[in-house]
């Protein structure tokens, strides 16, 4: 089963769009111009005005599937530009439409998790989930944006609408776009920081509220696919998808992906896992002989990604999915960033912000010490620099390596994703909520959407991300635990082994014996390609064969394997 797919031109001259009624195995969709849209599987019909595409779910619990609206349902959505969408349903969908005066509308949900890119073309607009491919390839004169490129390898999250190629456009997470007869503009729909607002102080009541909403994204989810394999790598956040999976009647699969040291073993807390919801687990070792730096890590990207690991994660994925004929890969990704995980004195200043009183302010005081095993004196000393320095607007990448004087100059030119420019007096660690849920949205795995099955993250479905940015971050690390609701609302689905759990491993000792079994080969690639090409990294030095031993520590090692995934994206698009 491939992922949802589709194909749209806007206002587009006849030339330009196409006629065909099938376009490489989409169906088109009965609407009249100025929108030619092609499918790949049924649309939601907004009457004969435009389509949904994607899945659509109410909002009332249990959520159903919706396939159709009714009268009242299309004329809402019309007269509200597509707010009605965002109010009263939630999924992973793209929505399409005329509105009155003739202008076209284009909404993604909040979750991101059907993509949209698009560009404009003779005065109007070609859309699509994935780019590589016509109308979105380097044949159609697209090529890297250099600036967004730079950007994008000192903060992979910090731009909004533009990607890494030029005249190619995303619509984030909860935007809109608008399309007139001459001009495009963006808004948002959905902002993060609505639902802050009278953050809720709710009792143990808020805990089962957290724990049916989570496990009804996930059920939901999971009744669209007839087979599903979910990542399962020990730790709480992929746990909490295998719990809520372990009902489904999917009959689910669990797959984890382990290293030979000490901090890539956790096969023994998946299996722990597995065992306890009686869940089948397929357990492949990290492979140094799927990495190839010459290659893009995903090769239909408008961004590079830059963690060379995914690459053994696809190959395992494929051999589940031709094993087992798996409909859909689930994934806990986003836990971390909608569970209100921080590492920050933030909860101390946010209750204190809250009025709370000097007792909550030292419990909350208390669970950050606990939380960081900190003593009291270090966790003041870090309060009096925040309220000496005031709190840290700028937004913070990793600079190591890169033309530091143009990425500078590349701030100016490349907007910054809304989400991270929230507005003034916002509480603390709710912007850090926020940032952080940022870095997480849109997330839709490793492989190439025409092909292979989709990837979902329920973790991050609208009402969840609703409710867990509407309690405050001193109630997420409650009793000094990182992500305390969510343990409790789990505790009695999972091994307490796995809720007790205060640190994880992964795939870093892996990368490392990648890049140090490897190094002449990535510092050459990098010495000899795209990004030095065009100025936009340096000092990065020859390799010291006669040494025998790595040049770069742990971090840097890193950080270079991540520029070569940069590298290897680049040089596809130049030729």
């Amino acid at each position: 089963m491939s992922a949802s797919r589709y194909l749209a031109y806007v206002r587009c001259a006849a030339a330009e769009a196409p006629q065909a009624e099938v376009i490489d195995q989409m169906s088109k969709v009965p609407l009249a111009a100025p929108i030619n849209l092609w499918t790949s599987d049924p649309a939601v019909m907004i009457g004969t005005q435009g389509a949904i595409i994607g899945h659509l779910f109410t909002r009332a619990l249990p959520s159903r599937r919706i396939r159709e609206l009714n009268a009242a349902e299309t004329n809402a959505a019309i007269v509200t530009h597509g707010q009605s969408l965002i109010r009263d349903y939630w999924g992973g969908y793209v929505a399409i439409f005329q509105i009155a005066g003739g202008d076209i509308v284009i909404v993604r949900d909040p979750s991101g998790s059907l993509p949209a890119f698009w560009r404009e073309i003779d005065g109007g607009v070609v859309l699509a989930p994935q780019v590589g491919t016509p109308p979105f390839a380097a044949s159609d004169g697209i090529s890297v944006d250099l600036d967004a490129l730079l950007i994008h390898m000192w903060h992979p999250f910090y731009a909004g609408e533009q990607t890494c190629l030029s005249g190619v456009r995303e619509i984030v997470p909860g935007g809109r776009l608008h399309i007139g007869p001459s001009t495009q503009r963006s808004d948002l729909l959905w902002q993060p920081w609505n639902h802050i607002t009278g953050r809720a102080r709710l009792g143990p009541a808020s805990i089962e509220h957290l724990r049916a909403t989570v496990l009804d994204a996930i059920k939901t989810w999971a009744g669209e696919f007839a087979s599903i394999s979910s990542g399962l790598s020990g730790g709480l956040d992929s746990s909490i998808v295998c719990a809520g999976l372990a009902g489904a009647t999917s009959s689910p699969r669990g797959f984890h992906m382990s290293w030979t040291d000490r901090e890539g073993d956790e096969k023994s807390y998946a299996q722990l896992v597995a065992r306890a919801l009686d869940m089948p687990l397929d357990i492949f070792p990290y492979d140094l002989d799927a990495i190839d730096v010459a290659q893009p890590v995903v090769a239909h990207a408008a961004r590079p990604l830059m963690a060379h690991y995914a690459q053994s994660t696809a190959k395992a994925q494929d051999m589940i999915a031709e094993r087992h004929n798996i409909g859909a890969f689930f994934t806990g990704h986003g836990g971390d960033n909608v569970f209100g995980m921080t590492h920050s004195i933030a909860p101390i200043l946010d209750r204190n912000r809250d009025g709370a009183g000097v007792r909550a302010v030292i419990a909350s005081l208390r669970d950050v010490s606990k939380l960081h095993d900190a003593s009291y004196a270090t966790i003041l000393l870090h309060i009096a620099r925040h309220v000496v320095r005031g709190a840290r607007k700028a937004a913070r990448g990793t600079p190591g390596f890169l033309n530091v004087e143009r990425l500078n100059a590349a701030k100016e030119r490349i907007a910054i994703h809304p989400w991270l420019a929230p507005p003034e007096g916002i509480a603390l660690g709710a912007a850090a909520h926020i940032r952080a849920l940022a870095r997480a949205v849109g997330y839709e795995g490793f492989h190439d959407r025409r092909v292979q099955p989709p990837t979902i993250a329920p973790l991050l479905a609208q009402p969840v991300m609703e409710l867990c940015l509407g309690i405050p971050s001193w109630r997420w690390i409650e009793g000094g635990i990182d992500r305390s609701m969510a343990r409790r609302a789990f505790s009695s689905d999972l091994p307490p082994a796995i809720t007790a759990r205060r640190t994880k491993g992964g795939p870093a000792g892996f990368l490392d014996r990648y890049y140090w079994d490897n190094e002449g080969k990535i510092l050459s690639f990098l010495r000899s390609g795209f990004l030095i090409d065009h100025d936009l990294i340096r000092g990065v030095p020859l390799p010291d064969p006669q040494s025998g031993s790595p040049a770069y520590d742990r971090a840097h090692a890193r950080r270079l394997l991540g520029l070569a995934g940069a590298e290897s994206w680049a040089r596809q698009w130049a030729g």
